[in-house]
C-alpha cells in the first residue's frame, strides 16, 4: 500500500514539475516576445523623432507658402504617428501625458501655419528652440545606447513595468497582444519608383554581336585579362533583355562581366581577390576613376558621390545632358575601386544603358529671396533631373543652402512650375 501511495505521490510530483517547467518555458518565450515588441516600438519612436526634427528644420528653410506645404504636412503627420507609438508603450502616465501634449501642440501648430492662422515668422521663431527639444527627446528614446540595448534591460524596464501597471501577471492577455504583434503580416506595397527594376532595352538599335565579338569587346575594355581563362554564356530566354555573361579567372583574380547582346555595351563588372593593407589617397582614387570612366567610354558623366569602407572606394556617376549640362541622376553608373592599389573591382552601368527619356522644359527664374528664409545662404546652384511624385523626370534647380545652426540642405526646385521636388539635409 505504501508503495502504491509513493508511486502516486511521485507521479503527481513529476506532473507538477513538468507543468511548472512548461509554464516557465512558456513565460520565458512570452517574455522574449514582449522584449522584441517593446524594442521595436522604442526603435520606431526614436527614428520617427529624428525624422520629425528634420521636418521641423525644413519648415525653417522656406518662406514661400507653397514650398512650406509639404514640410508642414510632414510635421503634422509624423507627430501624430509618434503619439500613437508612445501611447502603446508602458511608460509612466506623467511622461506619456507631457510628451503627447507637446507633440499634439506641435502638429496642430503646423496645421495652423499651413492654414494661415499663425504667421510663419512666429512659427520659425518658436521652432528654433523646439528642434533642440526634439533632438534631446530623440536621444532619450535611443534606448540602444543604454546597457547595449540588452533584453534584460528592456524586460526589466518595460515588461515588468507593464505587469506592475496591470496589477497581475495576465500572461494570456499579454500573450495574445504579443502574438498579434509578432504575427502581423503587412502586405507589400508597390515601389514608389520603377527605376530599380530591369527594363527591356528596346531603345538600343545596335546590331547583335557574336560570342567571339563579346570576348573581343571584353578584352578591349579590360586588357589586363586578355590572358585570363574566359567562359561566356548567353542569358536565358526569359531574361528581360538578351546579354552575354562572361566569367574570367587569372591567378588570384576571379570575376564576371555582363555585356548586352545588342552592341556589346557593358552592364556590370565584378572582380574578387585578396587585399593588401596599403591605401591610396582621395586624389589618386579620383584619378583612377576618371581613367576607368574614359576607357569604358562613359565620357558624358560626372562623379556625384563617393564613400569608402575597409577595402574599397564606392563612387557614383551621373550622365550630363548634352544640351544644358544638367545631371541626370537616373542615368547613373556605380564604380567600386580597391583601396590598396586603385584596381577596378566593380561596375554597374544598368541605369546608364537604360537611359531615361528627357523632355524639353522651360527655365523660369526663381526669386530666392522670396523662397528662402533670410537665415540661409546659397552656396551652389546647378541644373539636375530628378523625379517628381508622378515619377516623371523633371529639370530642377539643384541648390545648396546653408544655415549655421541647422546645417546644409540640397533642394531640388522644378524649373518650370517651381515645385519643391525634394529637399535633403546633408551630413
Amino acid at each position: 500500500m505504501k508503495k502504491i501511495i509513493w508511486v502516486i505521490v511521485s507521479s503527481v510530483a513529476v506532473i507538477f514539475l513538468m507543468y511548472h517547467f512548461s509554464v516557465q518555458s512558456q513565460n520565458k518565450r512570452l517574455e522574449n516576445a514582449l522584449a522584441v515588441q517593446y524594442s521595436n516600438q522604442l526603435t520606431s519612436a526614436s527614428e520617427k523623432l529624428t525624422k520629425l526634427s528634420e521636418s521641423v528644420d525644413q519648415t525653417m528653410l522656406f518662406t514661400d507658402k507653397k514650398a512650406l506645404e509639404q514640410p508642414l504636412d510632414d510635421v503634422w503627420r509624423i507627430s501624430s504617428d509618434i503619439r500613437n507609438s508612445i501611447s502603446s508603450l508602458p511608460i509612466s502616465t506623467e511622461t506619456s501625458a507631457v510628451w503627447m501634449n507637446y507633440l499634439n501642440r506641435l502638429g496642430n501648430g503646423a496645421v495652423q501655419v499651413k492654414n494661415g492662422k499663425v504667421p510663419i515668422e512666429e512659427w520659425q521663431k518658436n521652432m528654433a528652440g523646439a528642434r533642440e527639444n526634439l533632438l534631446a527627446l530623440s536621444d532619450q528614446w535611443a534606448f540602444t545606447n543604454r546597457d547595449g540595448g540588452s533584453k534584460d534591460y528592456i524586460v526589466k524596464t518595460f515588461v515588468q513595468n507593464k505587469l506592475d501597471q496591470s496589477g497581475e501577471k495576465n500572461w494570456k492577455s499579454l500573450g495574445n497582444s504579443a502574438k498579434a504583434y509578432t504575427e502581423s503580416d503587412f502586405p507589400m506595397t508597390a515601389s514608389e519608383t520603377d527605376q530599380q527594376k530591369k527594363k527591356d532595352l528596346q531603345h538600343i538599335k545596335d546590331a547583335e554581336i557574336t560570342v567571339d565579338e563579346a570576348k573581343q569587346r571584353f578584352v578591349e575594355m579590360f586588357p589586363e585579362f586578355k590572358d585570363a581563362k574566359i567562359h561566356i554564356t548567353e542569358s536565358s530566354k526569359d531574361a528581360p533583355y538578351p546579354f552575354y555573361h562572361i566569367e574570367f579567372h587569372k591567378g588570384i583574380r576571379i570575376g564576371y562581366a555582363d555585356l548586352t547582346k545588342k552592341g556589346g555595351h557593358i552592364l556590370s563588372f565584378l572582380l574578387e581577390r585578396p587585399f593588401e593593407k596599403t591605401t591610396i589617397n582621395v586624389q589618386q582614387m579620383k584619378d583612377k576613376s576618371a581613367e576607368y570612366i574614359k576607357t569604358l567610354g562613359f565620357t558624358d558623366t560626372e562623379m556625384v558621390e563617393f564613400r569608402e569602407n575597409s577595402i574599397a572606394w564606392h563612387l557614383a556617376f551621373a550622365r550630363k545632358d548634352k544640351n544644358n549640362d544638367a545631371l541626370i541622376y537616373a542615368d547613373g553608373i556605380q564604380l567600386k575601386i580597391a583601396k590598396d592599389n586603385g584596381e577596378l573591382l566593380g561596375l554597374n552601368a544598368m541605369e546608364y544603358i537604360q537611359k531615361e527619356k528627357i523632355d524639353k522644359q522651360e527655365l523660369v527664374p526663381i526669386n530666392k529671396g522670396e523662397l528662402f528664409s533670410s537665415n540661409f545662404t546659397i552656396e551652389e546652384e546647378r541644373l539636375a533631373y530628378v523625379e517628381n511624385k508622378q515619377l516623371q523626370q523633371r529639370l530642377a534647380y539643384q541648390i545648396l543652402a546653408r544655415n549655421d545652426s541647422i546645417g546644409t540642405y540640397k533642394i531640388y526646385i522644378d524649373t518650370e512650375n517651381h515645385e519643391i521636388l525634394h529637399a535633403e539635409k546633408l551630413p
